[in-house]
């Protein structure tokens, strides 16, 4: 993410519509050691701003502490080294497997900030986007291979990557056109986008046409955190000293904010939501659609009775949500590679 300056499917969230707001039962993380971990599929423009890189650090604590399985990564800008820097991140949290995808199309969000440095000071097998297979290909084949209604997608960039999936046709490794593929094996989308109820956030701005896309085609249920909600939560500052040097997430936030530095913290609210029920945090309004007015790049909340949309509210202190996020983003890898 860059600087931001400017019903059944609510029972997908294990939820209860309360006056509008969803409720729940949960008072815990919904993936504990009893409980199965999400598969997850991670959609990224990592590089221009530092919270995406803290949201993979985040992604891979909370699969270390089993509440997460991570299918895939992807990066959906231009830059060469998108695709190897999340590789770096993942290598050192002991995942060096994990398939990384990258956007082909060029000159889409190509600023390398501390991406670049992270891709090249640190072990990974990628070095450059070239060697990264085409997003949009690594989503059709990851999802061909998982059980129905079983994935979790967490996008928390422009939607290019995802409006492409849904144009895809069926090929090698599915049948299926990109929107039914969707529709068999996604069980929904939470995305770090919009402002709510109405205004403009710079995902959304980037690629106002496939943020349109996305919201009006997506088939199953989706989850917004929007820039009002990480705008107040600032992380990063106990990478510092609460990690080695070694650690590739304490370099992007140096490099970017620098050393002993936080930064808000949009993407990872979404990460958070989509791995733990995002109710142990926040409110979620319900019961809607999301539209964006792609001339103005206006994102627009309307309740709907059949709506799939819902978006997060602002409930608990924030130096309580900065805690659960950082205390995450600084927790040591459990299988770092030696």
């Amino acid at each position: 993410m860059t600087p931001r300056r400017h019903s059944p499917s609510l029972l997908a969230f294990g939820a209860l519509v309360l006056g509008g707001v969803v409720g729940t039962s949960f008072t815990q993380p919904r993936a504990h050691a009893a409980a199965k971990p999400v598969p997850i599929i991670f959609d990224t423009d990592i590089g221009p701003d530092v919270d995406d890189a803290g949201t993979a650090a985040l992604l891979n604590a909370l699969a270390d502490r089993g509440e997460a399985r991570i299918l895939a990564m992807n990066c959906c800008t231009s830059s060469e080294w998108g695709a190897p820097c999340l590789d770096a991140i993942n290598t050192y949290y002991g995942r060096p497997d994990i398939p990384i995808g990258t956007f082909k199309g060029s000159g889409f969000l190509t600023d390398a900030k501390y991406n670049r440095a992270v891709a090249e000071q640190f072990s990974n097998d990628l070095k450059n986007g070239s060697n990264a297979p085409d997003a949009t290909d690594l989503y059709r084949q990851v999802l061909s291979r998982q059980s129905d209604h079983s994935v979790t997608i967490c996008a928390v960039g422009p939607l290019n990557n995802l409006a492409r999936l849904l144009e895809s046709g069926p090929d090698k490794h599915s049948k299926r056109s990109g929107r039914e593929l969707v529709e068999r094996k996604v069980s929904r989308l939470v995305i770090m986008g919009g402002r709510y109820p109405e205004g403009k956030e710079w995902n959304f701005e980037q690629a106002p046409a496939d943020a349109a896309k996305v919201l009006a085609e997506w088939p199953s249920p989706l989850l917004a955190s929007g820039f009002e909600i990480g705008a107040r939560i600032h992380t990063g500052k106990r990478l510092e000293v609460e990690t080695p040097d070694t650690n590739p997430i304490r370099k992007a936030y140096a490099l970017y904010a620098g050393a002993g530095k936080g930064r808000e913290s949009w993407d990872q609210t979404a990460l958070y939501a989509a791995v733990r029920a995002p109710e142990t945090l926040w409110d979620v309004k319900g019961g809607g659609t999301i539209t964006v007015d792609v001339a103005k790049s206006v994102n627009r909340w309307t309740a709907a009775a059949n709506g799939k949309h819902a978006y997060l509210v602002e409930r608990q202190p924030v130096a309580e949500v900065e805690k659960a996020i950082e205390d995450l983003m600084v927790q040591s890898p459990r299988r770092a590679r030696k």
